[in-house]
């Protein structure tokens, strides 16, 4: 069975919706979309969805993901039954529906262990698209929330995780399917040569690794360099640590030798790795670096936005212009109350009634 065959996509919210339809109608993979928004799940087409039942959206509150997901019992049987070894959790960082059950979904499905050595069976990978740096507060805050739970989960064996740098423009769909036809070329590869083959165990092993990660398709004629920066700081992903810490590497190259690119430019670019995978003949070049540090630099950008966002809009509240006192134009009789503080309306109101 090809790990294509042992995948499931489910896409939480808006965007996890969006890309899983990219893997499932555009690559056949097995998936659902996931939302309580009916009209997000219509814009899907003929997507296999799930509708969060009493919930349509959350509103930016990730917190009513318990709430949801409680009261979902078809769903969270579905889950519970999911028979794939390898789930991939599509969604959007700053939106609440996707941020929020992700996490719980990520737990959830880590709880099963092999007998042999206490692993989880499943081999879970988030993959977060990250806000832009000129979203709302909220967004920001979202997705800082979500990134720090994700780290908890790191040490109970989640797998690797993909870090979508919606920074990088406002092409969301290209985004979107330049990442899927990434992850489908690594998912897929059936090349061979004589050298050495990138086979499944080494991919899975990759997928497994606690951390971010990264993978980068290059044409023939392609500049190297330009590759490698896009594949660490300027291509769809969030920028990497600079601490070159990193666990696997993996490189398909696109002909029978290492003409294309030599191993030692990437491990240049990211820290040596535990080992380094390399196969031949694919289609074009591929190159995967996994156990790579959260992208916590860029993530800690996006919580000090909002935390300077959410100071600036407190300071202009108490710089709210209050009309001036008019109560020399009342011909009534002055009321003489004990309070320091004015009466409000009600107030006065209430006491005109009481005479």
């Amino acid at each position: 069975m090809s790990l294509k065959e042992k995948s499931r996509f489910l896409g939480l919210g808006c965007y996890g919706g969006k890309q899983a339809k990219e893997f499932i109608v555009g690559y056949g993979y097995k998936g659902n979309a996931v939302n309580g928004s009916e009209q997000d799940l219509r814009a899907l087409g003929n997507t296999p969805k799930f509708q969060l039942q009493g919930f349509d959206g959350f509103g930016g509150h990730r917190e009513r993901a318990l709430d949801c997901l409680a009261e979902n019992n078809e769903f969270m049987n579905f889950v519970d039954s999911i028979k794939e070894d390898i789930v991939f959790l599509l969604f959007g960082g700053g939106g609440s529906t996707g941020s929020g059950c992700a996490t719980i979904l990520a737990e959830m499905l880590l709880q099963e262990k092999n007998e042999e050595d206490g692993k989880p069976k499943k081999i879970v990978c988030p993959v977060i698209a990250l806000p832009s740096s000129d979203e709302a507060i909220v967004k920001h805050s979202n997705a800082y929330q979500a990134v720090q739970e994700l780290q908890e989960l790191v040490g109970s064996g989640l797998g690797s995780t993909f870090f979508i740098n919606n920074d990088i423009g406002k092409d969301y769909a290209t985004i979107n399917s330049t990442f899927a036809k990434f992850l489908d070329t690594f998912l897929t590869n059936n090349s061979y040569g004589e050298l050495n083959n990138f086979d499944e165990s080494e991919r899975l092993e990759m997928l497994r690794d606690g951390g971010a990660m990264i993978m980068s398709l290059m044409k023939g004629g392609t500049d190297r360099s330009l590759m490698l920066d896009k594949l660490s700081k300027s291509g769809i992903f969030a920028p990497i640590e600079t601490n070159k810490i990193c666990e696997h590497i993996g490189i398909i190259h696109a002909g029978n030798d290492n003409g294309d690119i030599e191993a030692n430019m990437v491990i240049s670019e990211f820290g040596k790795p535990n080992n380094v995978f390399q196969g031949y003949n694919g289609r074009s070049t591929l190159i995967a670096v996994s156990g790579l540090d959260y992208p916590v630099s860029h993530v800690s950008k996006l919580g000090d936005l909002a935390r300077t966002a959410y100071e600036e809009r407190q300071r202009n509240k108490n710089q709210v212009k209050k009309l001036g006192d008019l109560s020399f134009m009342n011909d009534e009789p002055e009321i003489i109350v004990e309070e320091k503080k004015k009466p409000s309306k009600l107030e006065l109101l209430q006491r005109r009634m009481k005479k």
